[in-house]
């Protein structure tokens, strides 16, 4: 198959490149608990067949004068046993590729830099790789699942070829609460809440809202019951990214995707879940609307077809670039997404017991996964204490709605109150990888 040897980044890829060689790198993780121990081979043979499909992955970072931009690879990608925290850093020199693919036990992980794709795309290479896993394992023809597009299509800038310059508008930003406490950037705490999705579903339907909606209202009760009383004027502010695939009939596997905003001021009293949802549900309407999604796409663009910028060298770029990504940081309380349902083909599901998706944070994030009729909440915080998450673990589970909750801190311990309060829900399931780090110290 022929493929480019070098590839420009995306306006997105543009903002993350600046991040290069630091330890703050946004990584995006998803995983797929397998129904037996994972085999190597099998899984370097079923890398090798997705990769010669997926070129675009297997990419190193490369400095120009004006702009970073994506090399490939001359060396296939390998396998490896999972030794590194999750979500570590994938660009650290010249050699780095910007893909990583581990396992553990009966666990699949892959790892994307943000540099090269978004949750969706890194979502597409996954479960090709299952697939393919499947096939060499089990002899199952059947669990591949081919993705229709041509390799110009996969790798495709999808925001410049859809870049409006008199779309482009400012959207006003309301006075976002930011959350306090000490924090512990160098060992994120990395949490998988699992709930039944039918049971969430059931309480969204109930409540006359999309399960979206209902996990978004949940987060800001969770956070609100956090706020000091002299700042519950505050708006907490989320962005929620969305897939801008559909609206443009794009095919990238590359990043391609909006932010809609919800906002919600507590205000002295707390108004019930359902009336939050009610209200998050009304936001996400009107914020996913193709026109107002194009506006803020345009407005994402317009800063890198900025004609003095264009013609700055590389490393203004870099520090103008990411004075705008802190001033983007300041906006909003937290990151909320969701990459759906995961659907696999037929063939193929029965080897999978779960998934679950993290991603890295420079706060404290949430994005959700279902497969089947298990729905994974990745949580990912840098705050040392984790009254939010009990929060959110206590309104659903008053709601009816339980759940195990497994946690990794790189190889640190699992916060001591966290684990007490999960034991106490009857909620922790510890996770292979917490065990991992336990055994090894």
């Amino acid at each position: 198959m022929a493929r480019a040897s070098w590839y420009r980044l995306d306006n997105v890829g543009k903002f993350y490149s600046a991040q290069a060689g630091r330890s703050a790198q946004t990584v995006f993780r998803i995983a797929a608990e397998m129904t037996e121990p994972v085999d190597a081979n099998a899984l370097q043979q079923a890398l090798d067949a997705v990769i010669d499909a997926f070129p675009s992955f297997n990419v190193m970072l490369r400095s120009g004068l004006f702009w970073h931009y994506l090399e490939q690879s001359p060396a296939p990608l390998r396998v490896q046993e999972e030794h590194l925290p999750i979500c570590f850093g994938l660009h650290a020199d010249l050699k780095s590729v910007l893909t990583r693919v581990s396992y553990y036990e009966r666990r699949i992980n892959v790892e994307v830099s943000h540099m090269i794709s978004d949750g969706r795309g890194t979502l597409e290479l996954f479960k090709a790789l299952i697939g393919h896993y499947v096939r060499i394992r089990y002899g199952v023809d059947a669990a591949v699942e081919p993705y229709e597009a041509t390799t110009d299509q996969k790798a495709e800038d999808s925001f410049s070829k859809n870049y409006d310059r008199s779309a482009s508008a400012k959207d006003s930003a309301p006075d976002a609460y930011h959350v306090s406490g000490w924090k512990d950037q160098a060992a994120p705490t990395f949490m998988e809440y699992h709930v039944q999705a039918s049971a969430m579903h059931s309480l969204a339907k109930q409540m006359g809202v999309s399960v979206t909606s209902l996990l978004i209202a949940a987060i800001i009760c969770a956070i609100r019951q956090t706020m000091p009383a002299s700042e519950r004027n505050r708006a907490i502010r989320m962005d929620v990214p969305v897939d801008l695939r559909r609206f443009f009939g794009s095919s990238t596997l590359r990043n391609f995707f909006g932010l809609a905003y919800v906002s919600y001021v507590p205000g002295p009293v707390d108004e019930p879940l359902a009336t939050v949802a009610a209200n998050v549900q009304a936001q996400i309407a009107s914020a996913t609307e193709a026109p107002v999604l194009k506006r803020r796409m345009n407005r994402m663009i317009k800063l890198e077809k900025n004609p003095f910028l264009r013609v700055a060298p590389l490393f203004l770029k870099d520090a103008v670039l990411n004075i705008a990504a802190k001033a983007a940081e300041r906006e909003v309380t937290t990151t909320t997404s969701s990459l759906g349902v995961i659907r696999l083909p037929d063939a193929a599901a029965p080897y999978v017991r779960s998934m679950s998706v993290l991603t890295s944070t420079s706060g404290i994030n949430f994005v959700a996964c279902t497969f089947e009729d298990d729905m994974s909440i990745g949580i990912s915080s840098i705050y040392v204490s984790h009254q939010i998450v009990r929060n959110l673990v206590r309104l659903l589970s008053d709601e009816g709605i339980h759940g195990t909750l497994d946690v990794s801190k790189g190889a640190l311990e699992v916060d001591d109150q966290l684990k007490q309060a999960a034991l106490e829900s009857k909620l922790l399931a510890v996770s292979d990888g917490w065990r991992r780090h336990q055994e090894a110290r």
